[in-house]
């Protein structure tokens, strides 16, 4: 194995282990934290609602939101240097793009939330406006990184040994379709797709880390 597809395989295998961090980090913090909830489910969500969930667990999240921002700056890095893999260079890139996109959207999270939160009742508008914004980047991300997997889907179909190999290929390149798909779709209809847009996303960064750590194993001088 050559100098350089040595770093290869050591960035894949270093991408594909951030990206299923970062799936894990999502599910803990919907099963853990989940966004305010409404107090009183007949008056739906209230700014009060709003501004108790930022103080009471914001320890929580920013734990878990600054976990995310570095696995997000080392998907990042990673794929950026991995762009010397001419045959994949689209797919690193819009990787390397989701990685840049959801930093910005980690940071929006992490450094204007709380405190529009506790503005008061006078700036709930504005709280809004702030996580439309970060969700914009959200599904512009999951966009990028439904491209990244619909490539690496299709190489790894195409290269693969055994029925199995094909299968996880194909079946990365179709979730990876789908999450660009419904992501740009989310980007017209809010958050009316979140659940369509980012489950898809997040079953795309799975597969993703898995036929990249395949890859970067298997990946031979």
């Amino acid at each position: 194995m050559s100098v350089s597809n040595a770093n290869l395989q050591r960035a894949s295998t270093l991408v594909a282990t951030a990206l299923i961090v970062t799936v894990v980090t999502q599910i803990l913090y919907l099963a853990l934290l989940g966004g305010p909830q409404p107090s009183d489910p007949a008056a739906g969500l209230t700014n009060a609602d709003i501004a108790a969930y930022f103080t009471d667990r914001w320890n929580e999240v920013a734990i878990v939101w600054t976990v995310e921002a570095i696995t997000f700056i080392t998907i990042a890095v990673g794929a950026l240097f991995a762009m010397v893999d001419d045959r994949r260079r689209l797919g690193w890139a819009a990787i390397a793009i989701a990685g840049i996109l959801n930093i910005v959207q980690i940071g929006i999270g992490l450094t204007l939330f709380k405190p529009v939160a506790l503005a008061g009742e006078d700036y709930t508008w504005m709280f809004w406006a702030v996580v439309s914004g970060a969700f914009g980047f959200y599904f512009i991300a999951k966009i990028a990184l439904g491209i990244a997997a619909a490539v690496f889907g299709l190489s790894f179909m195409r290269e693969a040994v055994g029925l199995m190999g094909r299968i996880i290929g194909g079946l990365t390149l179709a979730v990876g379709t789908l999450a660009a798909i419904s992501n740009i779709a989310a980007l017209g209809a809010g958050m009316n797709w979140l659940f369509v847009a980012g489950g898809s996303g997040t079953l795309a960064a799975l597969l993703l880390g898995i036929v990249l750590a395949i890859s970067g194993k298997d990946r031979k001088a």
